[in-house]
């Protein structure tokens, strides 16, 4: 797992790269944190275009993501969700805590 971040106007977009799994979430768990406590950006952005599987460390880390975002009164945004991914959020209701966008480009309008 790998992450890559951008600054977009108002907006820190995080690609993600790789499967969110047990084996490779704790590595960039971290990171991933120490970024959104960091922005300055009313918006951040997770790009999930290039994540194939989420598993349970994954959805983890993006809610505890959430709940950092909501204390900083950061709006946190889902974007590309491949159609598996999308699933999950789907099958146990997540999709009714995010923002889930199409496109990274859609999630900055």
């Amino acid at each position: 797992m790998e992450l890559t971040v951008e600054i977009k106007g108002n907006s820190r977009v995080i690609h993600l790269i790789g499967n969110m799994d047990v084996h490779n979430t704790h590595r960039i768990e971290q990171a991933f944190m120490d970024h959104i406590r960091k922005a300055t950006e009313s918006n951040i952005v997770l790009d999930m275009s290039n994540v194939e599987f989420v598993s349970s460390a994954g959805l983890r880390v993006i809610v505890g993501s959430l709940r950092v975002c909501k204390e900083r009164e950061i709006q946190l945004k889902l974007a590309a969700l491949r159609p598996a991914v999308r699933k999950v959020f789907e099958i146990i209701d997540m999709d009714s805590l995010f923002k889930i966008y199409d496109t990274v480009d859609s999630s900055l309008q």
